[in-house]
């Protein structure tokens, strides 16, 4: 018997999986459900009860009104696992149209439930955004000190990384920069290992996804920052600490450069 496919999109918070699950939920093989797996393993589940439940979904409707949530907001609770209420969710996605071969998962903590997950063929989307501009992202957010900011990013990134290399999961790498800067090259990439094809409106999924996103960054419910994909080049106007930064910078530089940069698309062309 086919096991259904189930697409998990990993990386460090602020790595871009929000904005790639609505991407390529644009495809009508694939339907996004933002971070279902975090849901279902117990966590945040009260923030969708009462008012809760009226969070819009990138579909334009309020949760309790989605024709995928709609139908799995009641079962939510603190006491719920993965293995007994992702399928739910799975079987919710799948309901929506005869067309979809995968649903797509960007919780942050994934990996941690792929035990939870064995009863589907799970493929893997590895996102990891440059040490550079992820730290400058983490400090405007979380006031982390430089040297702080540089030693979680590498811990989170090496964490996904050797996690990734003990399992046995077909994985896509792909750099935060290149989806942002070379996003046409990377969805078509992503989109032939996924034998699917790609989707012009990928490029500008706000409106347009069939993801149904309730959870994650919420700027994807904004359509002045999730129109199209673009870049936020801001770090590089910061320079603060330009040698310790250097110095740490360094300290990460071959993971970063082969994660991030590893499908040549940013080379320097002529």
């Amino acid at each position: 018997m086919t096991r259904k496919q189930v697409l998990l999109v990993v990386g460090a918070a602020h790595s871009g999986t929000t904005i790639l699950d609505a991407a390529l939920g644009v495809s009508p093989h694939v339907v996004g459900v933002g971070e279902a797996v975090r849901l279902t393993s117990g966590v945040n589940t009260d923030h969708l009860k009462g008012r809760g439940a009226e969070r819009i979904c990138t579909c334009g409707r309020p949760a309790n009104q989605c024709p995928l949530w709609a139908k799995v907001l009641p079962e939510l609770n603190p006491d719920i696992t993965v293995k007994s209420h992702f399928p739910l969710v799975d079987d919710a996605a799948r309901g929506l149209s005869p067309a979809v071969r995968y649903v797509l998962d960007s919780s942050p903590n994934a990996l941690d439930h792929v035990d939870a997950l064995g009863d589907y063929d799970v493929r893997v989307l590895q996102v990891t955004r440059d040490v550079r501009s992820w730290v400058a992202s983490r400090r405007r957010r979380k006031g982390d000190n430089l040297i702080s900011a540089y030693v979680t990013w590498l811990r989170n990134v090496k964490r996904i990384d050797t996690d990734l290399a003990q399992r046995d999961l077909p994985r896509f790498q792909l750099g935060y920069e290149e989806l942002a800067l070379r996003p046409r090259e990377v969805l078509t990439l992503i989109c032939n290992w996924l034998d699917v094809p790609f989707e012009e409106a990928m490029l500008t999924p706000f409106g347009k996804t069939r993801s149904h996103i309730i959870t994650g960054n919420g700027s994807i419910r904004k359509p002045n920052l999730a129109a199209t994909i673009r870049y936020d080049g801001s770090w590089m106007a910061a320079n603060e600490y330009p040698i310790v930064s250097g110095l740490l910078t360094g300290v990460c530089g071959r993971i970063n450069q082969r994660l991030v940069y590893s499908n040549g698309l940013l080379k320097r062309r002529g």
